[in-house]
């Protein structure tokens, strides 16, 4: 197996435990994001040409801005910007695109699933689990 696939594997079981600490207590923590982060920065020596620094720094400020506001959680930024790292400009976009698009069932399962049993007016969606499927569908497909 290459070093890519061992890396990828890697990223995705740390991705796993992601998904379950964002789903049991909506957070996700630092140290898998910066374990994620390190593995993506390994991944992105094996192709340095493709990298587009540029659209990272996009991606950042534009999450950034978006979690000031309130509209998506700090952690799911980091980790949306630690797994970019070690894609190419053209992986990022279809990355960005499948996120979304795994997003679009997750969120109306989730205001389905509060409107029906929860007690709770505010409503989170553990947007971990599409972040997830985003970067599993994006190596799939």
């Amino acid at each position: 197996m290459k070093v890519e696939g061992m890396l990828t594997i890697a990223i995705s079981i740390i991705l796993m435990f992601v998904c379950y600490t964002d789903i049991r207590c909506r957070k996700i923590t630092n140290a898998a994001t910066l374990l994620i982060f390190s593995l993506s920065l390994l991944l992105a020596f094996h192709h340095p040409e493709d990298l587009s620094l540029t659209v990272l720094l996009l991606l950042f400020c534009l999450g950034f801005f978006l979690s000031i506001v309130g509209i998506i959680g700090a952690g799911d930024v980091k980790l949306v910007c630690a797994l970019s790292t070690g894609l190419s400009t053209t992986e990022i976009g279809n990355f960005l695109f499948l996120m979304g698009m795994a997003g679009i069932p997750l969120t109306l399962l989730t205001c389905l699933y509060y409107r029906l049993f929860s007690r709770n007016d505010v409503i989170t969606i553990p947007y971990g689990i599409a972040i997830y499927s985003g970067y599993w569908l994006l190596w799939a497909v």
